[in-house]
């Protein structure tokens, strides 16, 4: 767990305890998926606008001072018990709910069973926090269909299950306890069925919600509230007896890779020009578009799982990667500022820029059909499909021996290109080619591929053969 701060924009005096009192319905918005909290004090209301990632470190009922989500304290009264939820007991309950202070309508959704004498409240948001989706890779794909195989194909042979991970699966969560997390739900058939089922039921109805349809009883370490008979479980802390039916675990990732290191330059650094102390902590910010590869807020959670046996993981290394020690007057440096904000959105936003190759739409300045693409894919980044649009605006290569096509009409300027990068909701992603044409005729590429991920050669050897085929897209060029 992490040991630093995380905080958001506090509506509340310094100092003064707030109880979070609502969670509301996840929704779409501007390309993500965002939730209301709702947090009251001496008879105040606020509600505040967060990522669907910020889920995690939010506590029913629990107190946040100074904005800080990753320390709350839970409310006089409540204890903590093991409770074992069965199969078959369980019951779906949802009805109208009024949130203390605010006039937005609410539905109350949860499950209800008996246990040891008592009836159990489980709300639906904490049984998806906790129990089927207790990180950001998970959370997120609850919205999306099918989209497993975009991330990862399974291999199982007796006793033994293999994961290769694409590019798109992000390193950090192959950790153990996500691969732990991740080979438990796929493996228990009666949970991934419900997994899965849950984005159907989301794009139909647009609500978050599942039936107890598990076969199997699930143990929790909760705190709950008493009241009468009935008690209401605030968060689950622990998750027991979670059985994984593999001995052996074998994962492999491109970027699982031997290092060796290497006396050559680096080919560029990046520094920062305004680096923050650590003790300042993190602040979340929902206007960010996508979350940075450091940092996740899953990792801050309480939340434990313990498991009946533990797999013994392998990870494959797929080939060796020179690691540069030095700098010379060859590096290229890049310098950016580190404001300490970050989100807790899906991947796939604004990224730490690691050098010129990547911009937003809205940086680029262009001229001409360029231009005009550029105002195309501004509005083709509205739609609600659209997860996010990066950038490459770059002059052509040179090519073999002195070539026209690399210049424009005076012969002087270079001409350029621009390529999207689209990824969508669903997890697709595609690629769009166009080309400075300035009076030729030259058609737009557009690239996919579920196989291919690194596009940098592929790129260079269609602009290569582009250009030593002055402008023209041969079926030679294509086929290559």
């Amino acid at each position: 767990m992490s040991k630093q701060q995380v905080k958001i924009i506090w509506p509340f005096p310094k100092g003064e305890k707030a109880e979070l009192i609502w969670i509301g319905e996840p929704f779409r918005e501007d390309h993500k998926i965002m939730i209301y909290a709702y947090f009251r004090t001496h008879g105040r209301t606020e509600k505040i606008l967060m990522d669907w990632g910020t889920l995690p470190c939010l506590a029913i009922q629990h107190f946040y001072t100074d904005g800080i989500i990753t320390t709350s304290h839970p409310p006089q009264g409540v204890r903590e018990v093991d409770i074992t939820i069965y199969p078959n007991v369980v019951k779906f309950y949802e009805k109208p709910w009024k949130i203390r202070g605010n006039d937005d309508p609410a539905i109350s959704r949860s499950f209800v069973f008996s246990f040891d004498g008592k009836n159990v409240i489980l709300p639906v948001i904490e049984a998806f926090r906790s129990i089927l989706a207790p990180n950001g890779f998970l959370l997120y794909r609850l919205f999306e269909s099918n989209s497993f195989p975009q991330f990862f194909t399974e291999t199982y042979e007796p006793n033994k299950i293999h994961f290769s991970f694409s590019t798109l699966y992000e390193l950090k969560y192959s950790r153990i306890e996500f691969i732990y997390q991740l080979v438990w739900l796929l493996t228990n058939h009666d949970l991934r069925q419900v997994y899965e089922n849950i984005a159907f039921n989301w794009l139909q109805e647009k609500t978050l919600k599942f039936e107890w349809s598990f076969t199997q009883p699930i143990t929790i370490t909760a705190r709950i509230k008493e009241k009468n008979n009935t008690c209401t479980v605030l968060q689950i802390v622990n998750v027991k007896n979670k059985h994984i039916p593999y001995q052996h675990i074998s994962i492999s990732h491109p970027k699982i890779q031997d290092r060796e290191k290497s006396n050559e330059a680096k080919k560029y650094t990046y520094r920062s020009i305004n680096k923050k102390d650590d003790e300042e902590g993190l602040t979340i910010d929902e206007q960010v578009d996508g979350s940075t590869e450091d940092f996740d807020l899953a990792q801050m959670n309480q939340l434990k799982h313990e498991y009946t046996s533990v797999p013994k993981i392998e990870r494959i290394k797929s080939n060796t990667s020179k690691q540069r020690t030095r700098e010379d007057e060859s590096t290229k440096k890049y310098f950016g500022s580190n404001d300490s904000n970050r989100s807790t959105a899906d991947t796939g936003g604004q990224k730490l820029a690691r050098g010129l190759e990547h911009q937003m739409l809205h940086e680029i300045q262009a001229q001409g059909e360029l231009q005009d693409f550029i105002n195309v894919l501004k509005i083709m980044e509205q739609h609600p499909q659209v997860q996010t649009i990066r950038a490459i605006i770059h002059a052509l290569p040179e090519g073999v021996g002195q070539r026209k096509f690399t210049r424009l009409n005076d012969g002087v300027t270079k001409r350029r290109y621009v390529i999207a990068e689209i990824s969508l909701m669903n997890g697709k992603q595609f690629n769009i080619v166009e080309i400075e044409r300035e009076n030729r005729s030259l058609s737009m590429l557009i690239l996919s591929s579920p196989t291919i991920h690194n596009w940098k050669s592929i790129y260079h050897c269609l602009f290569m053969n582009l250009v030593n085929d002055n402008g023209t897209w041969t079926s030679k060029t294509l086929n290559s």
